[in-house]
């Protein structure tokens, strides 16, 4: 059976999910398109939330995104605030949208093994 294709073009793989940016993010005068993005932890929401006001989930997510980054094409960080404010409204979406699936994705991981 084919392997389904994320309409985003993600790719999912052990808590992480990959996939390309539409303008990219510019690091040190390189344009990068790619991304790759893991599951958030408890930490990561907790430094999140000391970083921003839950009350702006904007704030909230772009703090979040900021840890859960693993690495823009072959930048691996550290990421910034800054460096999501300079992002395109279009690749902000998406990495919500990678950052919504791969949530999912841990729920689902979870569901499942405690069924079993």
């Amino acid at each position: 059976m084919a392997e389904k294709l994320h309409p985003l073009g993600f790719v999912f793989k052990d808590g992480r999910v990959t996939g390309p940016l539409r303008h990219g993010m510019t690091i040190e005068g390189v344009q990068h398109k790619s991304f790759e993005l893991r599951e958030a932890t408890v930490d990561d929401l907790l430094d999140a939330e000391n970083e921003a006001d839950v009350t702006k989930p904007l704030n909230f997510n772009a703090q979040l995104m900021v840890r859960q980054l693993v690495r823009v094409g072959s930048y691996e960080g550290p990421f910034t605030l800054n460096m999501i404010r300079r992002l395109k409204p279009i690749d902000w979406r998406i990495l919500r949208a990678a950052q919504s699936e791969v949530d999912n994705l841990g729920e689902g991981a979870a569901a499942s093994e405690a069924a079993s």
